[in-house]
């Protein structure tokens, strides 16, 4: 990721170079239109994939906590079973 943030810098960077060097023409406005679509569509895009993991790691943590839940259920079923025995 750091390296994609690093790349668009120099996008950015290049950009506004080209408007200091040629003007604002429609050339160097399409460069820098170009460059913040790309970079807005990779914010959205990593925010997406960062709410995926969030949900995925949500359902593992739950499933994780009916697990425990149940072991814990196991044992103390196990233990009652137990103290009736005697």
């Amino acid at each position: 990721m750091r390296a994609r943030g690093i790349l668009f810098a120099v996008a950015v960077v290049f950009s506004v170079w080209n408007v200091f060097n040629q003007g604002l023409n429609v050339q160097s406005i399409a460069i820098c239109l170009m460059v913040l679509v790309c970079l807005a569509m990779n914010v959205y895009n990593y925010r997406q994939k960062q709410a995926q993991q969030e949900a995925a790691e949500r359902e593992v943590r739950a499933k994780e906590e009916i697990r425990q839940m149940r072991a814990e259920a196991r044992r103390k079923q196990s233990r009652k079973g137990r103290k009736h025995k005697k």
